[in-house]
């Protein structure tokens, strides 16, 4: 079958990190940018109607009996269509090559903090100087099966641009890995792109072109759940990150200004002027929150210094990025994630971090841009919007 080429430039804005051997970045892996954009793909899916859990016994699965595309798509989620399932492949490949490196560092405010920063990133000897993170300009080079070219070139260019707009890709996004930047001139209309790309996927479920199934739990992680929100914030209210004693990592990071990995503290705890902050922090000892609903929004892997079974951890639901330089006074930072239903509605999670920001940076600090998931859908019309 010919293939479409589509090479789509990217500039990292905070550096990406795809795991690798014991859990170190140990060179960009491909598989863990697909694997996040699938991810990603069946969040916006869901907001449609139905995408499958990959990893269920309900998964999609093609017997190799179906005679043409009409045939197979009929027994496929949007998902699966586009990234494979058992029985059907998946419809592009991926390669980066020669992806620019540099040290991973962290800034930390609190001492006691380096440990938990060793042991999330440090592998298995814990060491954090001598690892490396991908930062820099990359090519991503798509290659695309022909067949059904127009609509897959429309979800994919439609996922970069929603991903680098509202979301990350990559591993670790919970700890402000993996923004990025499309440089190519045509991601200047990148809401035109989105929302061209939106419309064919909904006019295709809309004609029963995929497989949709009734009765289902809705998962969390559904566009319909999803928000996101950008401050940009005064340098100044960022110096207790610069300063050189809260710099923990390699050395020739020290004076490293254009990104500031604190998503740590942001999201867990920090100091600066006298207060503690830090969203787990806040929702505990100023919010009161119990912990059942802090480990919702705020994920949880361990307890009490435990590993937790693999039915008790769960990934964090809201993220912080790390600030980014978007000019000498002032840096960028972007929270998103998606609401967990039975604790916070979207536009609770809304208010709930802008009162967090207030708490953490001033009443003055309000953010630049928000936007939920329902408004995109609404801003399509048509009969997904429920």
């Amino acid at each position: 079958m010919s293939e479409e080429h589509i090479n789509v430039k990217v500039r990292t804005l905070t550096p990406i990190w795809t795991g690798g051997i014991e859990g170190s970045c140990d060179r960009l892996h491909e598989t863990s940018i697909i694997g996040s954009m699938r991810w990603w793909y069946e969040a916006i899916c869901n907001g449609f109607g139905y995408a499958c859990d990959p990893s269920s016994i309900d998964r999609c699965e093609l017997s190799g009996k179906e005679k043409d595309i009409k045939e197979r798509m009929a027994k496929l989620c949007p998902s699966c269509a586009l990234f494979g399932c058992g029985g059907f492949s998946r419809q592009f490949n991926l390669q980066i090559n020669d992806a620019p490196s540099t040290p991973l560092h962290f800034r930390t405010s609190i001492p006691t903090n380096k440990n938990w920063l060793k042991q999330i990133f440090g592998g298995e000897n814990k060491i954090i100087g001598s690892l490396n993170i991908f930062y820099g300009d990359i090519i991503l080079k798509i290659i695309a099966k022909k067949e059904n070219a127009e609509f897959l070139r429309s979800q994919l260019l439609m996922l970069l641009c929603f991903l680098s707009k509202y979301g990350a890709f990559g591993a670790k996004i919970q700890h402000g890995f993996g923004q990025f930047l499309l440089l190519d001139p045509e991601f200047a209309l990148s809401n035109k792109i989105i929302r061209d790309g939106l419309k064919q996927l909904s006019h295709r479920i809309d004609e029963g072109q995929f497989l949709q199934k009734q009765d289902i739990p809705s998962s969390q992680y559904n566009l319909k759940n999803f928000i996101c929100m950008e401050y940009d914030l005064e340098t100044s209210s960022l110096a207790v990150f610069m300063k050189k004693g809260n710099h923990f990592g390699a050395e020739s990071k020290i004076d490293e200004v254009r990104y500031l990995p604190c998503s740590f503290d942001l999201r867990y705890k920090a100091f600066k002027g006298g207060k503690s902050f830090g969203m787990r922090n806040w929702l505990e000892d100023t919010k009161n929150w119990d912990h059942d609903s802090v480990n919702k929004l705020m994920g949880v892997s361990k307890k009490k210094g435990e590993p937790q079974n693999d039915e008790d951890r769960s990934s964090s639901s809201i993220n912080f990025s790390m600030p980014y330089r978007v000019n000498e006074g002032s840096y960028r930072l972007r929270i998103f994630g998606f609401a967990p239903p039975d604790t916070l509605t979207a536009e609770n999670l809304v208010n709930l971090g802008k009162e967090y920001m207030h708490y953490a940076f001033g009443k003055v600090c309000n953010p630049k841009f928000v936007i939920s998931g329902k408004e995109i859908l609404e801003s399509l019309g048509g009969a997904n919007n429920d």
